[in-house]
């Protein structure tokens, strides 16, 4: 049994988004946690919020383009559009996500490092 080029960019599409899924869940449940460093962690987690708050536009954007090339694959049969979904999923949160952790450390640590 060969697979061909077609079928190999769906699976790894569909793989990519699934990574993507999952990292996601799991840093939602990390945010809920509560650490050691209680005052930290409330600030780290209200930074991120007002970081998403403040940026809701280009996650909205990220999200529209993700549904439209899955759209666009189930209407064209086109099947790039479904490995261009996967990889563009993945790609997007990880960039977004450290955009805003870029942001939170800036912010939350107050420029005194860890060490608090």
């Amino acid at each position: 049994m060969s697979i061909s080029l077609s079928s190999a960019m769906i699976y790894f599409g569909c793989i990519c988004m699934i990574i993507g899924a999952l990292i996601f869940i799991a840093q939602s449940k990390t945010n809920k946690k509560v650490g050691s460093n209680k005052k930290l962690n409330e600030k780290i987690i209200f930074f991120k919020n007002k970081w998403q708050r403040e940026h809701w536009i280009q996650i909205l954007i990220a999200t529209g383009i993700i549904v439209g090339l899955v759209i666009l694959s189930v209407i064209t049969d086109i099947v790039a559009f479904v490995y261009l979904s996967g990889v563009a999923f993945l790609g997007a949160y990880l960039y977004l996500y450290n955009k805003m952790m870029i942001y939170v450390e800036a912010n939350a640590f107050d420029g005194k490092g860890s060490s608090e």
